[in-house]
C-alpha cells in the first residue's frame, strides 16, 4: 500500500474542532477529560478537564490567530467568574478553585507570542498544520514559544521566573448554596 501525505491550508473550523478534541490529550499534556465541545461564548471554545483534574480551555481559529487569542480570553475571564457554579455542573472538576488554564491553536501564532507567553504563565500556544495521510485528515500540532526559546536572550532571573510554576494562592472553598435542578440545567447548556 502507497503511503500518500500532503499539507493543506484550508480547514473547516468543525473539522478542526473534531481534530482538536481527538488532539485534548497532547493540548493539556496528559490525559483528558471532555467537558463541554462547543461553549455558548464566541469563537465557541472547547472546555476540558486536565489529568489534574483543572479546567482548561482551548479557544481556536482556522485562519485568524488574534480572534483565537481575544475569544479564549475572554471565555476565561467568564469561566473563572462562575467557576464556583461551574464545579457544581462539572463533577469532574472535583471542586477547583483555580481559573483555567488557556491554550490557543490557530495556524499562526498572534503577534506578541514571546511577550504574551513571558507574561502569562498558565497560557499555551500551538500552531498547526493540516496533514492528508491517504485521505484521512489529521493535525500536526507544534508548541509556540517553548520555554527555551522564551528564555532565550532574557538575563537570567527573568528566565527562571519565566520557568518557574506560579504558585497557588491557599483561598479557601467558597461556600456557595446548592444549584436548584433549573439553574444546573441552565449551566449544562453552556
Amino acid at each position: 500500500m502507497k503511503l500518500c501525505i500532503k499539507t493543506s491550508d484550508v480547514i473547516d473550523r468543525e473539522v478542526l474542532r473534531t481534530l482538536l478534541i481527538d488532539a485534548a490529550n497532547e493540548l493539556t499534556g496528559g490525559k483528558s477529560q471532555l467537558l463541554e465541545p462547543k461553549l455558548p461564548w464566541d469563537g465557541h471554545p472547547i472546555l476540558v478537564a486536565d489529568a489534574e483534574l483543572h479546567p482548561v480551555l482551548i479557544s481556536f481559529d482556522p485562519v485568524n490567530s488574534q480572534s483565537a487569542l481575544l475569544s479564549g480570553l475572554q471565555a476565561t475571564e467568564q469561566i473563572a467568574t462562575a467557576l464556583p457554579w461551574v464545579n457544581q455542573v462539572y463533577a469532574a472538576l472535583g471542586n477547583q478553585q483555580r481559573p483555567p488554564r488557556l491554550v490557543v491553536v490557530s495556524h499562526d501564532p498572534p503577534p506578541g507570542a514571546a511577550a504574551l507567553l513571558v507574561g502569562c504563565p498558565d497560557l499555551k500556544l500551538f500552531s498547526y498544520k493540516v496533514l492528508k495521510v491517504n485521505e484521512e485528515t489529521g493535525l500536526y500540532l507544534e508548541p509556540v514559544g517553548r520555554h527555551n526559546e522564551v528564555s532565550a536572550g532574557m538575563p537570567p532571573e527573568t528566565a527562571a521566573a519565566v520557568m518557574e510554576e506560579p504558585a497557588e494562592t491557599p483561598n479557601g472553598p467558597v461556600a456557595l448554596p446548592p444549584l436548584s435542578d433549573e439553574e444546573k440545567n441552565y449551566f449544562q447548556q453552556l
